[in-house]
């Protein structure tokens, strides 16, 4: 087996990777020894992620806020012959790894505009706002540091 892994400096290849995929893995220290690593949908704005709970949702009330939280996505596809190489991938994979600290949104402003800027990329019709339990709570990562790699094998 062969791999060949770079490491993606380009900021507009990094966003658009992210503006073009659908979930990722908060992940943050939980206290008592314990990582937590939540699967939850996103919206990536201005160098950051900004990411809805439920209103009653009991990771949103365990998130150690102002402290350091990672955000990875993955995005994967079938492999295809690679220019310049020896051999034909069999996979491909895109990855975006987002450092910073974690806070909670409670600007009016910017959580209805991260509403609907989340339901037009996830609902097949913008609806009003407001009716949504799911969109009550907005937590945003400050980005420190973004790092992104595409790794091909086969």
């Amino acid at each position: 087996m062969q791999k060949r892994t770079i490491q993606i400096r380009d900021l507009k290849a990094i966003e658009h990777g992210l503006d073009n995929n659908f979930a990722g893995v908060l992940s943050f220290y939980g206290g008592e020894e314990s990582v937590a690593h939540i699967p939850l949908t996103f919206i990536y704005l201005d160098k950051n992620i900004y990411l809805f709970f439920n209103a009653d949702d009991e990771v949103y009330a365990s998130i150690p806020y102002d402290n350091t939280a990672i955000f990875t996505t993955v995005k994967s596809e079938k492999g295809k012959k690679v220019s310049n190489s020896d051999f034909d991938a069999v996979y491909r994979f895109f990855s975006v790894t987002i450092k910073g600290i974690i806070k909670k949104v409670d600007e009016v402003k910017i959580i209805e505009d991260i509403r609907k800027r989340y339901l037009k990329k996830y609902s097949t019709k913008i609806e009003d706002t407001n009716d949504h339990e799911y969109l009550k709570k907005l937590v945003m990562i400050d980005t420190e540091e973004i790092q992104a790699i595409e790794e091909i094998g086969g």
